[in-house]
């Protein structure tokens, strides 16, 4: 048991970021550090939390359990403390956040052992979520500028093909990978159903009896979203401008060209033509993901066949992702990521043979702007939630 009357309230900023370096440590390296001027200007207000409850926008977001964020108000640089006390106070006394805490991130902990060491020499750490009043990408401490802490963001899309009937799986792949944005296809007609909350995130849906997308947003990434209300576009597609980072996200679901089905290939051709329209009038910075249904190249079929004037191998179709890829400066992220990958999103009607001999299509895909390409860290599939015909993507970019 720790010495009752250590007190890691009463410690100096100095002291309190050693603690944080020491946790680091042992291992809870998902552990942030922020910390800003109280509003009387007398004390630095110092918080160890995680990146979910940090917003660039100049606030602390309270979206989950206040035991998930420690903070206090410290009122000199250093007290000169011996902290090793004060490491098993903070253990004691913080449980659930070291169980969130908990994880490997030596980027961040590079980052935060250079702040410490400006700190050392009295500087002061006084930053706003992941900026000052600089450009975004740099913080002030003292006299110096450095770099904000290197940030994941990951992204994942699944055509659930019935959010009803997938939605326990849904929140098992959100337990295991706790995506900041999930993008949804084919979750039908929900609505604002309540039942289809997730404890955590913000959602919105374009819904239609038959396709509809749902997008799923973390609660401290600021964010507005827009369904583009159009004929060909109901339940097909639906935008969220995220803020920090900047970009514009499109959820879609693009129609199936089924020549056996009346009026689907003309919708199919009329919805890539409004799609082009609307990504070539976006500014750069944007994510265009979801089931597409094309097989863009022979690659991305099992056999390496081109079924002609089959849905998700018309000739058309190519040429109009082609095109919108090179309208929209756009890159295949799996493709640039994987170039010689043969694995596939989906499989026929979920077939267990089709799965096992690995006979599939990729028809699943996260389009994003040029620039985006320094940033992607990981493009790919994720190959163990088969519930569905296709599996979940992912996505993950540094900023």
């Amino acid at each position: 048991m720790y010495n009752m009357e250590c007190d890691i309230h009463n410690l100096g900023v100095y002291e309190l970021m050693q603690i944080l370096h020491e946790l680091h440590k042992l291992g809870y390296q998902k552990l942030r550090w922020m910390s800003y001027m109280s509003p009387n200007g007398f004390s630095l207000r110092c918080h160890i939390t995680t990146q979910d409850h940090i917003c660039a926008n100049m606030d602390i977001v309270f979206c989950g359990d206040p035991n998930e964020i420690w903070c206090t108000s410290a009122e000199a640089m250093t007290t000169g403390e011996d902290i090793s006390q004060s490491v098993k106070a903070f253990i004691e006394e913080n449980p659930r956040l070291l169980e969130i805490g908990k994880g490997n991130d030596p980027e961040y902990v590079e980052w935060f052992n250079k702040l410490l060491s400006l700190v050392a020499k009295g500087q002061t750490p006084v930053f706003y979520g992941e900026y000052w009043s600089l450009p975004t990408g740099r913080i002030q401490v003292g006299q110096y500028t450095m770099p904000t802490p290197p940030t994941t963001m990951r992204l994942i899309s699944w055509n659930i093909d019935g959010i009803r009937a997938h939605f326990e799986a849904l929140k098992k792949l959100i337990t295991e990978y706790s995506p900041e944005i999930i993008c949804l296809q084919k979750v039908k007609d929900i609505k604002d159903s309540p039942e289809f909350e997730i404890e955590g995130y913000k959602r919105e849906c374009s819904s239609s009896s038959y396709a509809g997308v749902a997008t799923y947003v973390k609660d401290c990434i600021p964010c507005s979203f827009d369904k583009l209300k159009s004929m060909e576009l109901s339940g097909h597609l639906l935008r969220t401008e995220v803020f920090y980072p900047a970009f514009t996200l499109y959820n879609i679901y693009t129609p199936y060209s089924n020549p056996n089905v009346e009026g689907a290939i003309e919708h199919r051709k009329k919805f890539d033509e409004s799609l082009k329209r609307i990504i070539c009038t976006t500014p750069d910075r944007q994510i265009i993901c979801g089931d597409m249904n094309i097989v863009a190249t022979d690659s991305d079929c099992w056999d390496g066949k081109h079924q002609r004037n089959q849905a998700n191998f018309h000739d058309w179709e190519r040429h109009n992702f082609e095109e919108l890829l090179k309208l929209g400066h756009l890159i295949d992220t799996y493709r640039v990521l994987n170039p010689f990958s043969k694995e596939f999103s989906y499989f026929f009607r979920n077939n267990p043979t089709a799965r096992a001999n690995n006979q599939g299509h990729r028809i699943d895909y996260f389009l994003a702007s040029r620039s985006f390409e320094p940033q992607i860290t990981k493009s790919e599939i994720i190959k163990d939630c088969t519930v569905s015909t296709n599996n979940p993507i992912l996505l993950e970019l540094k900023y």
